[in-house]
């Protein structure tokens, strides 16, 4: 008997180690596709599946079915596969059948999968894709995106701020369209497309994502245009530093404080955007082609040449900083005067000496200017008489219509004062004074520019010198402004397609310099030129816009146009998105530091492909990084309705697992599955064991 249940161990011991399986009938789980794409066709199979299976329902949530022919409509419009598999394993099936259009993204399968391909729906879907980053006022394009997984006919109808078009077409897998138009505030956008399946409609808001900053000095119906357009507008004062992306200019140079055009410069250069204006105290009137001279695209047109000529004081109570800042005045004349003007000194003291005669300030004429006025010295007494006479005398054979003498002195003039204010009156000059500081004779100076027909100044200290000698300049060496009615001419360029503007009222004669391109001109005389300078953009307008183009209801959206096209090299951005595989490619345009993608916790670095472009391939949405900026960007990725080769993604998610492609034919076969014999048959062991080991205990053998 022990000898029996001894071979029985080693006999169960031995057919454990065989593994043997008792064949029993297996669970088959069928994962029904419910999505918008897939449960027509699915509803229509349900009376062919099998009645002893277990259902599971799935589009964007998975739940159990207790029949195949119920139906559930309240699962979401998406597709979410990886919530099915989690149902179906909860289950512990032997099989699992999915039932689906295999319009999805394939994604590995936890058990041994077999497919069934069903038709998707014969549908277009539509749907709206907002520009990344929209900027207000910018002329923006919402991509149409239909999608057919079935080519059918369809009537697409559009509305929104560009108004509402409609159109027929034929959609075979993805199409794309662009609705365009300018975004000035807040904008909706909607969709629609009919056919035999029904209709499809689509909706998006759109809302600026960052606003135009302006800083406009002087030019108030320029900074109305520029709100109307909706950009952040600040109407001064200069300050520094300069942080707008457009600064407008209608004041002049002496309007501005100390430094200003070298600012301004220094600006453009880097980036920034500059545009100039002709109001009364703007652009030439403002004395700007002196300023800046090689930054201003218009310069004056068939301007006559003006002469005026500086007697300075160079007594010994000129002696410092009076006299080098005299001198730097002096300069800034030189500095102010265009290559039609003349412009001489004299100086005087006990005696007096002519530094240099009238002389065209051409280049070569301000060389020999400076360098003569950076070699006066101070000594002696005030005597003005024979220095004023001496500039009369020059100017007389100065072929130019407007002539000045402008008198500097810090002292009492010593020499008879009537004959001086005779000379004055009786030459037919614009005589103009200037008073420097307490001890100067302010009562003669004052008298003196009124007989002379010109302007008084008074100085306080010699530091005012240099201003008040270019305004000064400004006022002889000025600029001639017409009034009228002056047609346009729009030259090609994109700010000037499909631009009619009406005739100007006011308007500066002037031409445009080489390097500069003229978008507007009137009967060949240059109105709006614009160039790049450094990194930035500049444009000068020669008419005054408080008088031109009131009631012209293009004017606001034309001059926001100007403006962005000014701040645009500035502007660090312009972000596109285009689809490529199951994500987009992102494309940044624009000066950018260390720009990143973050998405899903992880940070990828753009890739620089070409100056100022950086690009990145996106899968999801994620938050764009540049320094303190993030832009959140949501990619156009495939939907529902996406054109796939489904039956082949199926095949494909089959094969991977060890199953494969069905037909309705073999839906029906039973399925098996075996029952592990194993541990039935080592518990059966181990009883024998324990009862051999009982009988011999009973027998008294010793272990």
């Amino acid at each position: 008997m022990l000898r029996a249940l001894r071979v029985g161990v080693l006999a169960l011991l031995f057919l454990a180690f065989l593994d043997p399986r008792w064949p029993m009938p297996g669970r088959v789980v069928y994962l029904l596709d419910f999505s918008p794409s897939a449960r027509e066709s699915v509803f229509a199979l349900a009376d062919r599946l099998p009645r002893d299976g277990l259902y599971v329902a799935f589009a964007e949530r998975a739940v159990k079915l207790p029949s195949p022919t119920a139906r559930r409509l309240d699962l979401g419009e998406g597709t979410n596969l990886k919530a099915a598999f989690q149902e179906a394993e909860a289950l512990k099936p032997a099989r699992v059948v999915l039932v689906s259009d295999g319009l999805f993204d394939p994604i590995p399968a936890p058990f041994p999968l077999d497919a069934l391909h069903v038709p998707p729906k014969p549908h277009v879907d539509v749907r709206l894709v907002p520009p990344p980053y929209p900027l207000q006022g910018e002329t923006v394009g919402v991509g149409v995106v239909l999608e057919a997984p079935l080519p059918v006919e369809a009537r697409l109808r559009v509305e929104g701020p560009g108004g509402m078009w409609e159109r027929g077409l034929r959609v075979e897998g993805l199409k794309s369209l662009v609705y365009t138009f300018p975004l000035t505030g807040e904008a909706e956008v909607r969709a629609a497309v009919e056919g035999s399946w029904g209709r499809s409609e689509a909706r998006v808001s759109l809302r600026p994502a960052d606003r135009g900053r302006a800083l406009v000095l002087g030019d108030a119906a320029l900074a109305r245009y520029l709100e109307a357009q909706g950009f952040q507008v600040e109407e001064g004062p200069f300050r520094l530093p300069l942080e707008a992306d457009l600064v407008a200019v209608g004041l002049g140079v002496l309007d501005l404080p100390e430094g200003a055009p070298e600012a301004l410069r220094d600006y453009l250069r880097r980036g920034g955007g500059l545009l100039f204006t002709a109001t009364p105290r703007g652009l030439f009137f403002g004395g700007w082609d002196r300023a800046l001279p090689e930054d201003l695209p218009l310069k004056p047109w068939g301007r006559k040449g003006a002469a005026l000529v500086l007697v300075l004081d160079v007594s010994g109570s000129m002696e410092g900083e009076k006299l080098a800042m005299a001198v730097a005045g002096a300069l800034e004349l030189v500095r102010s005067a265009a290559a039609e003007d003349y412009l001489g000194v004299v100086l005087f003291s006990s005696s007096h000496r002519v530094l240099f005669p009238p002389r065209p300030m051409t280049e070569q004429g301000k060389k020999e200017a400076e360098s003569l006025l950076l070699s006066v010295r101070a000594g002696g007494g005030t005597v003005l008489g024979p220095a004023f006479r001496e500039a009369v005398r020059l100017l007389r054979g100065v072929p130019v219509e407007r002539r000045g003498v402008l008198v500097l002195s810090d002292g009492l003039i010593s020499d008879p004062q009537g004959p001086i204010l005779e000379l004055a009156e009786a030459s037919g000059l614009e005589v103009s004074a200037m008073a420097l500081g307490p001890d100067a004779d302010r009562a003669f100076l004052e008298e003196l520019s009124r007989r002379g027909g010109g302007r008084y100044y008074q100085a306080a200290t010699a530091r005012e010198l240099p201003r008040l000698f270019l305004r000064e300049g400004q006022e002889v060496f000025q600029g001639e402004r017409l009034e009228g009615r002056f047609p346009l001419q729009a030259k090609p360029h994109p700010l000037t397609e499909g631009l009619a503007p009406p005739p100007l009222a006011v308007l500066l004669p002037a031409r445009a310099e080489p390097w500069a391109q003229v978008i507007l001109e009137s009967e060949g005389r240059a109105v709006l030129a614009l160039g790049e300078r450094g990194e930035g953009r500049v444009a000068a307008l020669a008419t005054d816009l408080s008088r031109s183009w009131r009631g012209w209801e293009g004017a606001a959206p034309f001059l926001g146009g100007l403006a962005r096209y000014l701040m645009g090299s500035g502007k660090a951005l312009g972000l596109y998105a285009y689809p490529e595989g199951n994500g987009v490619r992102a494309v940044v345009l624009g000066r950018l530091e260390a720009p990143l993608f973050l998405s899903g916790g992880k940070e990828v670095p753009l890739v620089p492909t070409g100056p100022a472009r950086h690009e990145v391939w996106v899968g999801e949405a994620g938050v764009l990084l540049d320094g303190k900026r993030r832009i959140p960007l949501a990619p156009p990725l495939p939907g529902e309705w996406a054109p796939r080769e489904g039956k082949e993604v199926l095949r494909a998610m089959a094969e991977a697992s060890g199953g494969r492609l069905l037909t309705l034919e073999d839906l029906g076969r039973p399925v098996a599955a075996p029952l592990p014999l194993r541990p039935y048959l080592l518990a059966l062991a181990l009883a024998l064991f324990l009862l051999e080991r009982f009988g011999e205990a009973r027998r008294g053998f010793p272990r």
